[in-house]
């Protein structure tokens, strides 16, 4: 009778024990931290595709805003939480190119509207999902720095004095850098950080690699010291870059993940597979923001995904090469990221 009270008893721990297992392995599989994780490991194929899709809501700061971050997650079933970054730097008044060394260092007390937002929602996802607020880039905050109406001298008063500009690019990067410690203080993972300026538009080859390049990549330097996971996204907005190899300029800054344009100047179109060979880490992107996404069907939409998971590297997220409009529609971002999710397994690739 003990004998059989004891293999009973094996059975039945043996039994939980593979309950167990089996919890856990699905708790993996339903944890969108480890599916971005998994895409990081290039040594394999990964069956499950990440995807993601960014806008901008009408609230920027405070409760609403949270709420709106958290509906849109919610809705669309994307795969990490990206808090967008929508407090501006105030603005300078600057007449003439010296005029710049007057641009400041702000604290981290001047981003705690945007941090507080950030902390709500790690504290709602960050469990579930990698936290990942927008940085935006020190030649952006210059911009904001100017003001809509001085905005259109932007191209003369750095050229007027490109040392002193080289100084409040300096200086705002160290703000960025306030501003990133204290979102990972208050449960960001990592960040989005935006690159802005190699693309000739303002700068000069020389004013972009003497005063602007090393405080830009600096932001990206201090994101990866300090981040689990970090997305650079090179952005062209505004300029087209002129070919896809104006892009590997960047392949020295230091990210988990690459977001790039898809189209150049020249007429010509990004290699998905080859970039994600040459920057060495997984890419994500492959739809034009202002594309079928915005403007298409849902079957349109799906399509687009098709040819882009048949070119794609097999670690790869999908998404936009940036912003997509605020009017896009939530069902059928749903519909493409659920499609994309097990595209792998659907189409046996």
């Amino acid at each position: 009778m003990k004998q059989i009270v004891k293999a009973t008893l094996a059975i039945v721990a043996l039994a939980t024990s593979f309950q167990t297992v089996a919890a856990q392995e699905q708790q993996v599989a339903n944890n969108r931290r480890e599916r971005i994780l998994q895409v990081l490991d290039q040594s394999r194929p990964n069956a499950y595709v990440p995807a993601a899709f960014f806008l901008h809501f009408e609230n920027k700061l405070g409760r609403k805003a949270v709420d709106d971050h958290k509906a849109f997650y919610r809705a669309t079933n994307m795969d990490f939480v990206k808090v967008f970054y929508e407090i501006a730097v105030p603005v300078v008044d600057i007449q003439k190119g010296k005029d710049w060394e007057k641009v400041p260092v702000y604290g981290e007390e001047f981003f705690a509207p945007q941090v507080a937002v950030i902390e709500d929602l790690a504290r709602e996802f960050g469990q579930e999902a990698f936290v990942l607020p927008t940085v935006y880039s020190p030649l952006a905050l210059a911009g904001q720095t100017l003001g809509r109406e001085n905005r259109k001298n932007f191209k003369k008063l750095i050229e007027e004095d490109p040392v002193a500009f080289g100084k409040a690019i300096k200086n705002l990067s160290l703000s960025i850098e306030n501003y990133l410690r204290a979102a990972r203080k208050h449960g960001a993972d990592g960040f989005y950080v935006s690159s802005q300026g190699g693309d000739g538009k303002l700068l000069s080859e020389k004013v972009w690699k003497e005063q602007v390049r090393p405080w830009d990549k600096h932001v990206s330097e201090v994101a990866a010291e300090i981040g689990l996971i970090n997305i650079l996204h090179i952005c062209d907005y505004g300029t087209p870059y002129k070919n896809a190899e104006t892009l590997y300029a960047f392949a020295d800054y230091p990210a988990s993940i690459i977001n790039v344009p898809l189209k150049f100047a020249d007429g010509s179109t990004l290699n998905l597979k080859e970039a994600q060979q040459r920057f060495g880490r997984p890419i994500f992107g492959g739809l034009e923001r202002l594309g079928v996404i915005a403007n298409g069907s849902i079957e349109d939409a799906k399509k687009a995904v098709d040819e882009v998971l048949e070119q794609a590297a097999p670690n790869f997220i999908l998404g936009a090469d940036c912003t997509v409009p605020g009017t896009t529609d939530w069902e059928k971002l749903r519909a493409v990221i659920d499609y994309t999710h097990t595209w792998r397994q659907t189409h046996n690739k």
